[in-house]
């Protein structure tokens, strides 16, 4: 399975979303999975944000070489799901890449007890509590996001 992790720039929520993607699924052997993320209005090249290297380092994991990539027409045909952080990215996948139509869908719908899928708003540039919300609601909805692929592949008898 391909995922792709969407959000604006690709140095802040698509980013963290893949490295704690990465090390959920790690934690998975039955899980196969390659992961990509790039960004809808990206500055190609650019660094991650510091605040997001510092949560990875703070919790023992390690950063990945990174820089930013602008989503492409191949990330939309590779993917097999492509999560984005808002309804913005949703209607900009769609509408630029009709191919992701069906596979995209918001993050923010894995995380534990959502009644409604939910928008994952972008901390950056803002306060500490900011980052902290998405950086809590990142982490909640990939774990929900590995559990969730887990019971589908325990379902799927070629696995």
């Amino acid at each position: 399975m391909n995922i792709l992790f969407v959000c604006s720039g690709n140095i802040t929520r698509s980013f963290l979303a893949e490295a704690l993607f990465r090390h959920e699924a790690k934690g998975c052997p039955g899980l196969e999975v390659s992961v990509r993320s790039a960004g809808i209005r990206a500055f190609p090249g650019n660094d991650p944000d510091p605040e997001m290297v510092r949560f990875l380092l703070e919790r023992g994991l390690s950063v990945p070489d990174h820089h930013a990539r602008a989503v492409s027409r191949e990330d939309a045909v590779w993917a097999d799901r492509i999560l984005v952080m808002e309804k913005e990215h949703l209607r900009a996948m769609v509408g630029g890449f009709p191919e992701s139509a069906g596979k995209t869908e918001l993050l923010g719908r894995y995380i534990p007890e959502a009644v409604v899928p939910d928008e994952i708003g972008d901390p950056f540039g803002l306060s500490s509590y900011h980052y902290r919300l998405a950086q809590s609601r990142i982490g909640l909805a990939v774990q929900g996001l590995r559990k969730h692929l887990e019971a589908e592949a325990a379902k799927d008898p070629a696995c």
